[in-house]
């Protein structure tokens, strides 16, 4: 034997030989049988502890020692003592069958016994095995009382119901105080909701009723009084407490009854006697421990709800959390089109719909319409394909309304939720107005680089074949005429170049990540303005005249993209300008607030250029707009709309105007200001 399981078989023989004293002391005169038997639950639970091991065999001789040498020792012949051991064995073992096929929990539990009894159920299929386990152990043992004795069935009777009481009144409170012992369980926890004072207060009443039923009256039928105290205990305090109070006014009771005290004296018979006080024993023991399960039961399910109900609304707090911080709108419609859920960034998207008196969404107050201008209709459209159970993927409508005046292209998405009752619809909006946009823009971009580059390519090879063609006939082609073919290929090739270096310039303008730092911007106007000199006089130009007025403000750009929008406006100023005239540039810069207050700094860029037509100013920002496309001047259309996207890149914008002063063209672009030696930004000019 273990080391471990030592202590514990010594434990409980020493419990069972002293309660089985205990109870051999309530023997009436005239009877064999003891009034109550707290054995029969120590032996339940020292074999509920071991379960189906092989120490049982152990245990179960010596419980049959312990039991038959208590009963030989109290005054029992041989042969009853031994019925009596045989039938607590079999006792404890019919109740470990039994409980263990219904509360596996309950049995074999070993150092992790359970909390106790946790619910009305388990209590009842505990008092179940109790009893039907008494009544297999009764045609076994106890049947020696027949024959033995003088005793009777109503003797037989009172020895079932008294050991089914015995196992119901102390199994219950020896797993409490195992699970106390092995999980150091606090003493505050063991009263429940009436705390000490009304514990102290229920002890003093029951002591007072148990006095006046049993010792104060010999001749009123009032035991019932102290149902009163089980009703209290149940109600207000843990298993612990009640289980302690129906055993302590048990035991009160039994005292009484033995020393011819109480009501119960009044039962001539003693096997009536008994057989009546075991029933009063019984109402006493269940109803304690019915409520107070019960209530420890409803305690456990309110807990539990209040838990779940706490989970639920973090979860939809989470959820709703996750809704309102999506970029993409989420909407929820039931079956008549009322508004059942929205998150933050559905309104933002398409507004806010007036609602008829119904409280539904109109058709026409969303402002919904397909790519092709068509209203959408809520009773023939997507939303009656997704109420009939059809998915409805990704398709493209356009939303005007107060919310997007300008109009939004949004990709919506419909799915019917699954088991809603009435049908829910969830609509999921995605704006795409810029994808779309660009997705023009790029379709367009396409056709006029292939227009572009076809042109120049069908010069080289034209010009290229002219060429071969006479090399392979021998015929000498003279050498002006040679130089006017190679020079429109060499041209041809030269567009091809400025093309493509443009396509670049506009791919870095769209794509390059954006670092902004601080940029002297007098600085990189006036290495710019040098440049395109030296330029114009390698060229044998006229020289312009290129000004930059001194203390330009600075701004937060990424310099790469800003040295490429000053080089292009003042590329343009010096290209776009009358024959025989020379051109005149000036670079200014001022700092401004934009529409939110925010810091800007306004560089403006004017000539004495040919000008803008007042109708093409808008337009000159469109990729491959070229407003002098018939001028003779040569360009690809992508300048203009590279410093625009970078402008826009950096929070800015661009436009064009007309000089007053010349009547060439003043081009205005704004970027970010930076701060003044890390301090505050510089107040804005007066314009």
């Amino acid at each position: 034997m273990s080391r471990a399981r030592l202590p514990d078989l010594v434990a409980f023989a020493a419990y069972f030989v002293l309660a089985a004293l205990l109870g051999r002391q309530t023997v009436l005169d005239g009877s064999e049988v003891a009034l109550v038997w707290p054995a029969a639950g120590v032996a339940a639970a020292w074999f509920a502890v071991t379960g189906w091991r092989r120490w049982l065999v152990v245990d179960a001789v010596v419980l049959f020692v312990c039991s038959a040498g208590v009963n030989a020792a109290t005054g029992a012949d041989l042969g009853l003592a031994a019925g009596f051991a045989i039938g607590t064995v079999v006792q404890a073992l019919v109740f470990g069958a039994l409980l263990g096929h219904w509360c596996p929990g309950m049995w074999g539990f070993g150092d992790e016994p359970p909390p106790g009894v946790q619910s009305v159920r388990d209590l009842g299929l505990l008092a179940s095995a109790a009893f039907l386990s008494a009544v297999a152990a009764s045609l076994v043992g106890p049947t020696t009382i027949l024959f033995l004795t003088d005793g009777t069935w109503d003797s037989l009777a009172t020895w079932v119901l008294r050991n089914g009481l015995g196992i119901l009144a102390i199994f219950p409170l020896s797993m409490l105080a195992r699970n106390a012992v092995r999980a150091r369980a606090r003493a505050h926890s063991w009263l429940g909701r009436g705390g000490t004072v009304e514990a102290g207060l229920l002890a003093v009443v029951t002591a007072l009723a148990t006095w006046l039923v049993f010792w104060v009256n010999h001749d009123l039928p009032v035991p019932f009084l102290l149902v009163a105290t089980c009703v209290w205990a149940g109600t207000r305090f843990t298993p612990w407490v009640s289980d302690v109070h129906a055993i302590l006014v048990g035991g009160a009771a039994t005292i009484a009854t033995v020393l011819n005290e109480g009501p119960f004296t009044a039962v001539t018979d003693v096997s009536a006697r008994e057989l009546v006080f075991q029933s009063y024993l019984a109402v006493i023991v269940a109803l304690n421990l019915t409520l107070s399960v019960a209530r420890q039961e409803l305690l456990l399910a309110n807990h539990r709800l209040a838990q779940s109900r706490a989970e639920s609304q973090e979860q939809a707090t989470m959820l709703r959390t996750i809704l309102d911080t999506m970029g993409d709108g989420v909407s929820v419609l039931d079956v008549d089109g009322r508004l059942v859920l929205r998150n933050r960034a559905a309104g933002q998207l398409v507004g806010d719909p007036q609602l008829d008196a119904g409280g539904r969404v109109p058709d026409r107050s969303a402002g919904f319409f397909y790519a092709d201008g068509t209203p959408t209709s809520r009773e023939e459209g997507l939303f009656a394909k997704a109420l009939a159970g059809e998915k409805v993927e990704a398709v493209d409508v356009f939303v005007r309304n107060p919310a997007a005046p300008d109009g939004r292209m949004l990709e919506m998405t419909m799915r019917p939720l699954p088991e809603t009752d009435p049908p829910l619809v969830v609509l999921v909006f995605h704006d795409v107005t810029a994808d779309r946009r660009e997705r023009d823009e790029l379709a367009s971009f396409a056709g006029v680089v292939a227009h572009d580059l076809l042109n120049p390519l069908t010069v080289v090879e034209g010009w290229s074949e002219a060429l071969l063609e006479a090399a392979h006939a021998g015929t000498v082609v003279p050498p002006d005429q040679q130089v006017v073919q190679l020079d429109r290929i060499l041209r041809a090739a030269q567009r091809m170049q400025h093309l493509i270096s443009d396509l670049l310039a506009y791919t870095t303008a769209r794509d390059l990540k954006i670092k902004p730092v601080r940029v002297d911007l007098g600085s990189v106007a006036a290495d710019i303005a040098r440049a395109r000199v030296d330029a114009e006089r390698v060229k044998g130009s006229a020289t312009p005249a290129i000004t930059v007025d001194p203390d330009l403000p600075s701004v937060l750009a990424e310099p790469v993209l800003l040295r490429q929008v000053i080089d292009n406006l003042v590329g343009n100023a010096v290209k776009y300008v009358a024959p025989d005239v020379t051109p005149q540039v000036r670079v200014t810069a001022r700092q401004v607030a934009d529409d939110g207050d925010r810091p800007m700094v306004l560089m403006e860029i004017s000539d004495n250029g040919i000008g803008i037509p007042e109708d093409e100013q808008s337009r000159v920002f469109d990729t491959f707009h070229r407003a002098h496309a018939d001028g003779g001047y040569r360009g690809t259309g992508l300048g203009l709309s590279i410093v625009k996207r970078i402008a826009e890149r950096h929070g800015g914008t661009a436009w064009a105007g007309t000089n007053p002063t010349t009547g060439g063209t003043t081009m205005s672009v704004t970027f970010p200001a930076a701060r003044v030696n890390g301090g505050p930004f510089p107040p804005p000019q007066e314009q």
